[in-house]
Formats: structure tokens, sequence, C-alpha cells
């Protein structure tokens, strides 16, 4: 019974911030920069709300349906969901190593991309908190950091497992999971939630494959690092910016 309230709860506050378009993070964050115009203050902002309304719900959530360990151990509620069993050793430094060429390469195609003047593809939504001076680089930091634990802890473990708990499925809970960490960035476009959905079910998959929900926030942080501040130091190094 009590899975199913906070069940409820966590969905409607996603559907709340999505309808009012002014989730509790976003209140959160206007409280903390207040009326400055400081655009570091702005993300310090951001990162405080995400903390809180995905971070703090979490922690709470697990405390109260005495599960907080499952932060350090995957759920048995989600164990074997579509089928994924955590890999072994070798395999998971081969994951590793993959997912970090991945990057190395995707950065240096984007600058050879800039550079030659190819069109680059690719959503086209642009968060206001991207990083255009060292200042505003360890806002962004801090943002990208805040944004892989805590809605690694809401979207991947809290709300899948409390879904698992009421439905008795491992698979529905973690789709419930995707579709709301997929709904609660309605705000970046078409193009933009295609991105997310699909990033939301590599770290899923990443999650049920590792057992390792650190993984997940591990990588879900060089996500955002890459969109907050990579990206746009890659774009003002080879872009049109270094030009002028």
């Amino acid at each position: 019974m009590l899975a199913a309230v906070l069940l409820a709860a966590a969905i409607a506050l996603i559907v709340h911030g999505v309808r009012s378009r002014r989730s509790i993070a976003a209140r959160i964050a206007r409280a903390v920069r207040g009326d400055s115009l400081s655009r570091p203050r702005a993300s310090i902002g951001w990162a405080a709300g995400i903390g809180g309304m995905y971070g703090a719900t979490s922690l709470v959530a697990l405390a109260l349906i005495g599960r907080i360990d499952a932060v350090a151990v995957l759920p048995p509620e989600l164990h074997g969901a579509f089928g994924i069993l955590p890999l072994g050793g070798a395999a998971l430094r081969e994951t590793a190593l993959a997912i970090g060429g991945g990057f190395m390469l995707g950065a240096g195609l984007l600058a050879v991309s800039l550079w030659r003047r190819w069109r680059v593809i690719g959503p086209t939504y642009r968060s206001p908190a991207i990083a255009r001076t060292r200042r505003e680089t360890g806002a962004a930091f801090v943002l990208a950091a805040t944004a892989g634990i805590a809605e690694e802890l809401f979207f991947r473990l809290t709300v899948p497992l409390l879904a698992a708990i009421v439905t008795g499925s491992a698979a529905l809970g973690c789709v419930t999971g995707w579709m709301l960490f997929t709904l609660a960035h309605l705000y970046q476009g078409r193009g933009g939630m295609i991105a997310v959905s699909l990033v939301g079910a590599g770290l899923g998959w990443l999650y049920l494959s590792t057992g390792l929900l650190w993984a997940a926030m591990l990588l879900h942080a060089v996500v955002d690092v890459n969109a907050l501040i990579v990206r746009p130091w890659l774009e003002r190094r080879f872009g049109r910016a270094s030009e002028r």
C-alpha cells in the first residue's frame, strides 16, 4: 500500500511539473537564484532544485519502505528485467572502454565537422546552463554531477522499484521509470526527447547489466558534462566563433 502511494506521488510530481511548466526543481532554482542575473548562480540553483526534487525525495521514499540498501545493491525486484543479467568482470571492462571510446570518437567527429563546416546532426535544444567561461564551467560541472546522481536515484532506482513492487513486474517497473524520465524532459522538444529516451534506455541497460547504480550515475554525469561543457568548448574552439 505504501509503495503504491509513493509511486502515485512520484508520477504526480512529474506530471505536475509538465502541466504547470514550473516543476518543484524550477521553484527551488528560482529561490536560490533570487534576483541575481549570475549564470553560475542560476546553474547552482538548478543543481539544488534537481537534488531536492529527485535526490531527496528518492532517499525519503526508499527509507519509508525500508530499502535504502537498494542504493548499493541491485534490488531483487529488478533483477533479470527483460532477461538482462549482470555482466562479468571482463565484459564490464570492455563495456567501459567502449563507452569511453565512443565519447572520444564523438568529440573528435564533432571537432572535425565544425572545422570543416559540415552539417552537425543532433538535438537542437540548447541548455541555458552551458558553460561559456571558467567560472560557469565549475557551476555547470556541479549541475551535471548533481543531475547524474539525483536523476538516476529517482528514475533508475526509486520509481522502477516502487512500480515493480506494486505490479510484480521488473520490466514494467523499468519501463515506468524510463517513461517518466522521458516525460520530465518534454521541455527539450521532440528531438531532445528522442535523444533523452535513447539515453535513458542505455542508462537502464547499464544499471541492469552491471547492478551498479553508481555506474549509471557516472555515465549520466558524463553525458551532461559533454552537453554543458565539452560540446560548447568544441564549438567555440573549432566553430565560427573561433574566427571572430
